[in-house]
């Protein structure tokens, strides 16, 4: 049975469609969808630092740089990437960084602060919060919040989110941090998985409430019932379905193609098991093809874990630099 609180936050955190302007670029997705996967090496960045503060207890730099993502044109609000590097005071090359990737919805770095950044630094653990392209300083003119106008901006967010977090572990290395990990709840957790997927140095890595492949959330999932399907279907040519083309492009996401991290005892997965959001076959088809990795399964929904739970969250990040 899947959790009605879930049915209830997504009532009402889901006034309007996603997707109502339709595919967006139609002819790059059908390309994308012929040419698979290729995500290459990380590409080199140049970050430029903002601003800077310090309190009793953290050290906070918010810096930017150039997406290198490529594959679909951002618009030029998410070109630049943003994020927060928070620190102990105390800090050294040899403290821990966790990249942490944004759930749907999550704008600004202030969340993610408070519910894990500043929890970790009691831990020496700090943390790199990353800004999604399309959210928060990234956001387009005439998006409404998170509802993506286009089809081609979910594609476009989780393939840059990626890319940009691939490119920030290869910056901190050559900045003299070793001990690295990705985490992410919901979207933000896949985006971590696949991070450390392609990765060749082993990571930490944290998926909390994360489905095996995009494709399951949004044609089985809950969010399935929040798209504008009338207009993705009359935008496909005669005798295809939005929902089986939806399917088969969002098969690149699936995790299942790629392979599993390079260190298994750091890698943690929190699964939520009445979750009407991650169907929950999909959180263990991704534990099954993490042979070694930890599963936690939370007798809760996807929205009462983020709620109630956040504490298995930080612990599965502490156990997870504890195997590294």
């Amino acid at each position: 049975m899947t959790s009605v609180l879930d049915y209830i936050y997504a009532k009402y955190s889901n006034r309007r469609l996603f997707f109502k302007n339709g595919w967006g670029d139609l002819h790059r997705l059908r390309r994308l969808m012929q040419e698979g996967d290729h995500a290459g090496a990380p590409r080199s960045i140049t970050v430029r630092w903002e601003k800077r503060r310090e309190t009793d207890v953290a050290i906070l730099r918010q810096g930017e740089f150039l997406s290198p993502y490529d594959r679909l044109p951002l618009p030029a609000e998410s070109k630049n990437a943003f994020f927060e590097l928070v620190l102990p005071p105390d800090a050294s090359r040899e403290t821990p960084i966790c990249i942490h990737f944004a759930a749907t919805g999550d704008e600004g770095f202030s969340r993610r602060r408070q519910f894990f950044a500043v929890p970790l630094l009691k831990s020496g653990i700090g943390s790199l919060i990353l800004e999604n392209p399309y959210y928060g300083k990234r956001r387009p003119t005439g998006q409404e919040k998170k509802m993506l106008n286009f089809f081609s901006d979910l594609v476009a967010m989780g393939g840059a989110a990626a890319e940009e977090g691939r490119s920030l572990i290869r910056w901190l290395r050559e900045e003299g941090y070793g001990k690295l990990g990705v985490c992410g709840v919901s979207m933000g957790g896949s985006i971590a998985a696949r991070v450390a997927a392609l990765e060749e140095s082993p990571v930490a890595v944290i998926g909390c409430l994360t489905a095996h492949s995009a494709s399951a959330v949004f044609t089985e999932g809950l969010l399935s019932r929040y798209l504008a399907w009338d207009v993705l279907n009359r935008g496909l040519g005669r005798g295809e379905k939005a929902v089986e083309f939806i399917r088969e492009l969002l098969d690149i996401t699936n995790l299942a193609r790629l392979p599993a991290p390079r260190n298994p005892q750091a890698a943690f997965l929190v699964a939520a098991g009445r979750d009407a959001y991650v169907p929950r076959l999909s959180a263990a088809m991704l534990h099954s093809h993490w042979p070694g990795s930890t599963m936690k399964w939370l007798q809760t929904g996807h929205v009462g874990a983020v709620l109630l739970h956040r504490r298995h969250f930080l612990a599965a990040i502490k156990n997870a630099f504890a195997g590294l």
